[in-house]
């Protein structure tokens, strides 16, 4: 699916499978190289099964944008917080996921929430002309 229908329709398609209503909000003019949306795409899908599993919640939601040569992606819930990078290897994963490509793992989960977990990937998009260089080192 992430070959045929690029990062957004892949989260698109995943936060379908969620068993909490998911709301999306991308902006994304171009694609990354195949391994930059296999990273985002298995970190928004490990935040989504988190959320699902542990949260509590009853809405979520996921923003993908893409400035000053930055990919950001935002995965949060109205659950009750508590998510902690030192408790579990979920997190962990996908922060070890997103340091191969030099980008960072964001956790904001207060007791009684929301949560939110911000992602970032320094990578410029591939336009019609132009290759895409995501992170290369």
């Amino acid at each position: 699916m992430l070959a045929d229908r690029g990062l957004a329709g892949a989260i698109e398609a995943a936060a379908l499978l969620c068993p909490v209503p998911v709301e999306i909000g991308i902006d994304l003019p171009g694609r990354p190289e195949a391994p930059v949306e296999s990273a985002l795409y298995f970190a928004a899908g490990e935040a989504l099964t988190n959320m699902a599993k542990h949260s509590d919640a009853t809405r979520a939601w996921v923003r993908l944008r893409h400035s000053d040569d930055v990919l950001r992606l935002t995965v949060g819930d109205d659950g009750r917080g508590g998510a902690d990078l030192a408790a579990g290897t979920g997190l962990r994963g996908i922060e070890r996921r997103l340091s191969a490509f030099d980008g960072s793992l964001a956790v904001s989960s207060p007791s009684g929430g929301p949560t939110e977990l911000t992602m970032e990937l320094p990578c410029a998009l591939s336009s019609p002309k132009i290759s895409p260089s995501c992170g290369t080192a």
